[in-house]
């Protein structure tokens, strides 16, 4: 039997087939947005997600088949799957929502500054109340200057919010803004907390978090696999030949570097000509120091990547592109959606970051499907490797000094 065959030995119907993908893809993406509901949402999305998953594994044929254990047993492996997927979300470091850090949102506007030339400058449209800036800041005030030193004319809102996330080292400080308010100059002293990180590594312990999550859809993965009558060879995961899938991932993990920089130059120059530099700038510092002061070793990234990265290939290429294959009836097709289903959960490093990771997973799904015929370990050890190399950069260049240097927002010629 061809590995093409393998994989759809037992294959669902196109409906079953969706349900499950969609399934799979709302428990890996829902938990990190728990956080922006309260505990009634939360237990709803909980519980729906809990009949949706019971619906799909349908635990009452067994039991009414008199296969009490195994219905019994479906339920509570169902229970464990959902609860690591949706740990995070509840008691992990998604669940808690840090507080902003100033407590503002704004736009930048254009005025006529001196000789009547038009200069842009931060306009606050509205202040978060009992946030820091509450009863300090109003609607309408126009930042400046922030800590004695004027913002830019050019690109004034990506140097604001640099200013506040870098004020103090990101440690407890008081911040002072020179505000425009009603024609009218004055210094604005606002005390304001440490710097949140947005990133999903913001807690020491989000590392283990992500762990979980990795193994509670995995194991939800599996369930679905067993009641379709499948099993890991419906996965691309097979035991003959691991010692050459592990140096085969060698090349695939050069290949993908190589992705990743034809990738990295058109978005370079997309990010100038759209004015989305700096943010992504911030975006990508954010998740590079929540990376490194996790304080893990190098040995214990690379153990943690081989279970998230791993999750990330069984769900995104191993489980998602055959299913796809059936809605959509073609690989190509199939790759490429579930290549940008990908890049959407990577939103947090920035908008064009989602778009570079999007290209990743689709050069991994090509070579899961055309180039390893769909065989699934090499891709999953070449994804560890690659994450696990990049954290080694991540940390060379921050004791280096570098990270700052690189991370820091352009500043403008005068």
């Amino acid at each position: 039997m061809s590995n093409d065959a393998q994989l759809f030995q037992n294959a669902p119907s196109r409906r079953r087939a969706l349900s499950e993908a969609a399934l799979v893809l709302v428990t890996v993406f829902v938990p990190g947005s728990l956080a922006l509901v309260g505990l009634v949402p939360r237990l709803v999305i909980t519980c729906l997600l809990a009949a949706w998953g019971l619906a799909l594994l349908r635990p009452w044929v067994d039991w009414r088949a008199g296969q009490m254990p195994r219905a019994v047993g479906t339920v509570l492996l169902f229970g464990l799957a959902l609860g690591a997927s949706m740990a995070s979300g509840w008691f992990g470091g998604e669940g808690v929502v840090p507080p902003p850090r100033l407590g503002v949102q704004h736009k930048g506007v254009s005025v006529e500054g001196d000789g009547q030339d038009v200069q842009k400058v931060v306009e606050i449209t509205r202040v978060v109340p009992g946030a820091p800036a509450d009863g300090r800041l109003e609607v309408g005030d126009r930042i400046l200057g922030v800590d004695g030193q004027m913002l830019s004319s050019s690109a004034p809102e990506e140097e604001f919010q640099e200013r506040i996330r870098t004020a103090g080292d990101g440690a407890s400080t008081e911040m002072r803004f020179i505000v425009q308010r009603k024609g009218e100059m004055s210094e604005v002293k606002v005390p304001v907390g440490p710097t949140p990180n947005a990133s999903p590594f913001k807690k020491p312990d989000a590392i283990l978090w992500l762990c979980l999550r990795a193994l509670g859809v995995s194991l939800l993965v599996g369930l679905l696999l067993w009641r379709d009558g499948q099993g890991p060879a419906q996965l691309g995961l097979v035991r003959e030949g691991l010692g050459r899938e592990l140096l085969i991932s060698v090349p695939v993990v050069v290949g993908a570097y190589a992705a990743n920089i034809a990738a990295s130059i058109p978005l370079a120059l997309l990010g100038v000509f759209l004015k989305l530099t700096d943010k992504e700038l911030v975006a990508r510092k954010e998740v590079a120091t929540g990376l490194v002061e996790m304080g893990l070793s190098v040995p214990v990234f690379a153990a943690a990547m081989v279970l998230v990265a791993g999750f990330e290939e069984l769900a995104f290429r191993g489980f998602l592109v055959p299913r796809l294959k059936l809605l959509l009836g073609n690989w190509p097709a199939a790759v490429v959606l579930s290549a940008a289903l990908f890049g959407l959960g990577h939103f947090y490093e920035g908008v064009l970051a989602v778009v570079q990771t999007a290209v990743l997973g689709a050069y991994f799904g090509f070579v899961f499907v055309f180039v390893r015929r769909f065989r699934l370990p090499s891709v999953m050890l070449a994804h560890a490797a690659f994450n696990t190399i990049n954290f080694t950069l991540m940390l060379w260049l921050q004791r280096s000094g570098m990270l700052e240097k690189i991370t820091a927002p352009r500043t403008p010629a005068p």
